[in-house]
């Protein structure tokens, strides 16, 4: 009984990963693709995110929900909320969620694992770069999967009129600060004593008052609120959804690490890309071709290889800890 209880257990977070993260990208594709207008939204629904994690924080903390007593919302130290490492953290976090917002906006959800597939890449030149790892013929093999699989994907979206240049830019650039912000990550989990809700709370929070002025300057939010969607319910219910998906992502994350593995996580990762990408095809009623289906297999198949790689570093040096001295 107890090995079957711990395979539900194990399942059971496992599943809700995916159904959170799977229905935030279709739910954010909703709201940015149109269906409220011709507004660029991006800016908006990335603060608007923030406000509503921030918010749902605040009132589980009123509830004491579950009847938990246990359950507080952390104090607010300005300090340590303004702490350069975190500040950092929180920026190339809005970076990547403005970026990857757009990137939604231009291209489809079944090119999205394609088109954030450089991440990995910008993750190996980042950890040379600013952390002094060597790149080995491994790394450089799995980009060179990701690198061909991304070239095809491009080159079969183009030839079916559906591929968007500024789809592929801001691909590229929230990539770019998603692997920045995986940098600054560990500096913060330190800063704020390894604490996960604390460290949501507070990126939140500091997204919150990055995102502001972006906004207000950017006419989005006064464009939201002049338009006739600001009095549709459907319109903020899928936004407040959102705003609790994207919390629920980083408390569904953490615990899928830590029943399984980091080296798990990544592999769930993938998996859920593809089920993923599957759903957006039979969703959207697509057809795709042979060989864009090898470009998306040559992608997952560089992101695994890589996986693998960091794997047995982690194995060789919990064996070598393990040595007498």
């Amino acid at each position: 009984m107890v090995e079957q209880h711990t395979f539900l257990h194990v399942a059971g977070i496992v599943t809700l990963y995916w159904t959170v993260s799977i229905s935030m990208v279709f739910v954010n594709k909703h709201i940015l693709s149109g269906s409220y207008g011709d507004m660029d939204l991006s800016i908006f629904v990335a603060w608007y995110q923030s406000f509503a994690a921030v918010t749902i924080l605040q009132a589980l903390g009123c509830l004491r929900i579950f009847g938990r007593e246990s359950f507080k919302v952390p104090d607010v130290d300005f300090h340590t909320l303004f702490h350069s490492d975190v500040l950092k953290l929180s920026l190339s976090f809005v970076m990547s969620v403005a970026l990857n917002n757009l990137m939604l906006k231009h291209i489809g959800v079944t090119f999205y694992q394609v088109a954030r597939s450089f991440t990995l890449i910008f993750t190996i030149v980042l950890s040379a770069t600013m952390l002094k790892q060597p790149i080995t013929l491994r790394a450089i093999l799995a980009c060179l999967f990701i690198v061909t699989g991304f070239v095809i994907g491009i080159d079969e979206e183009n030839e079916t009129g559906a591929l968007s240049v500024w789809g592929i830019m801001y691909g590229l650039l929230a990539s770019f600060s998603a692997a920045i912000c995986g940098m600054y990550y560990k500096r913060a989990e330190s800063v704020l004593s390894h604490n996960s809700l604390k460290q949501a709370y507070y990126n939140n929070i500091n997204s919150c008052l990055l995102l502001s002025p972006l906004a207000y300057s950017t006419r989005q939010a006064s464009q939201v609120i002049q338009s006739e969607f600001s009095t549709s319910l459907d319109f903020w219910i899928l936004l407040t959804l959102s705003g609790a998906m994207s919390l629920a992502i980083g408390w569904a994350s953490a615990l899928q690490i830590k029943v399984t593995s980091p080296v798990s996580h990544h592999i769930s990762i993938n998996a859920k890309s593809v089920t993923q990408t599957i759903i957006a095809i039979l969703y959207y009623k697509e057809e795709k071709t042979v060989l864009w289906w090898c470009g998306n297999i040559l992608v997952i198949c560089g992101v695994l290889i890589y996986t693998l790689i960091k794997a047995n570093k982690q194995e060789a040096s919990k064996t070598k800890s393990t040595l007498p001295k």
